[in-house]
């Protein structure tokens, strides 16, 4: 729909005419006074009854975004965090769903609440594994297969892996971490959903040319790490105010490179002042005055860090 010009009461009038329509199960024309009162204003309850909407018309997938739209709203309520779960499940966004569910454990909700949505998960994923066995194994080949395509397409695939049930993207995902050619920000993307999943297990991978373990649920997500985040620091402290965009430009050419580190970063990157004067210095060349020494083991880490990230192809 184009652009609405708001007259007085007319959000409160649409909500009625789409109230009206969802009473005569007129889904379409329910969803487009909805999507016209949310475009005036953006309430939740706006968004509610156009997701409900949406789904009655069968557009669960469009339901979907819109409801991410106030995503953190939807987490606040009992009532509206299964509505929300009860979306992802239909739209099979089984590890969003998980994610969620972990997320809300840490929450103030009941902890029989939690039990009850555990189960709808658990009982969503039962089923799509009864019903779509050959659909999870396509995704889980072409998982396997995955360093023989472009970057993009891998963290697109990526993306299409959240439609499989955790136990079965777990276990498809462990061969990209153990895969020399597969490319670090793939292997991190990985790592963040495991941790966001809290998976307790061990698990393997591939790091530079070293074979590494770790055990998600007891790492942070990369831009958490204290490590990393002592680095910034260190450059906005030297830039905020003498240069701000040399400071975004570092800033954005530091967050690359460290996904290469991610997650045993904290093992090479143990003086940040030091790592962000070696980042300032290839960056800007010889003429660059760093304010402290900088070990020629860091110069040369951060050297190879720019080289990779110079060398990407999306």
């Amino acid at each position: 729909m184009g652009d609405i010009t708001q007259f007085p009461d007319q959000y409160d009038r649409l909500i009625r005419m789409g109230k009206v329509a969802l009473n005569q199960q007129n889904w379409q024309q329910a969803c487009d006074h909805f999507e016209a009162a949310y475009q005036l204003e953006q309430t939740l309850s706006a968004n509610l009854l156009w997701a409900s909407a949406l789904i009655e018309a069968g557009d669960p997938q469009t339901a979907l975004t819109i409801v991410e739209e106030q995503q953190a709203d939807y987490l606040q309520q009992t009532d509206l965090v299964r509505f929300y779960l009860a979306l992802l499940l239909n739209n099979h966004r089984f590890i969003t769903a998980n994610q969620v569910w972990e997320a809300l454990r840490h929450a103030t909700i009941a902890p029989q609440v939690i039990k009850t949505l555990r189960m709808m998960i658990t009982a969503a994923e039962l089923e799509y594994q009864a019903n779509h066995q050959a659909a999870i194994q396509k995704q889980a080949e072409g998982l396997y297969n995955l360093t023989a395509h472009p970057l993009a397409e891998q963290l697109a695939m990526l993306t299409q892996a959240e439609q499989l049930p955790r136990n079965v993207y777990v276990t498809s995902i462990a061969p990209i971490l153990t895969n020399p050619y597969s490319h670090a920000f793939v292997k991190t993307t990985v790592t963040e959903t495991l941790v966001q999943l809290n998976i307790e297990q061990l698990v393997t991978m591939q790091w530079f040319e070293q074979t590494k373990t770790f055990v998600p649920a007891d790492i942070q997500l990369m831009e958490e790490s204290p490590t990393f985040n002592a680095v910034l620091a260190a450059l906005n402290e030297q830039l905020a105010t003498e240069d701000p965009t040399l400071l975004a430009q570092v800033m954005a050419d530091v967050e690359m490179g460290f996904a290469y580190l991610y997650p045993f970063e904290a093992e090479i990157m143990y003086n940040p002042t030091e790592w962000a004067q070696a980042w300032l210095k290839q960056l800007l060349g010889p003429d660059y005055t760093a304010s402290v020494v900088i070990s020629e083991k860091i110069q040369d880490w951060v050297k190879k860090l720019q080289e990779m990230t110079g060398k990407l192809d999306f």
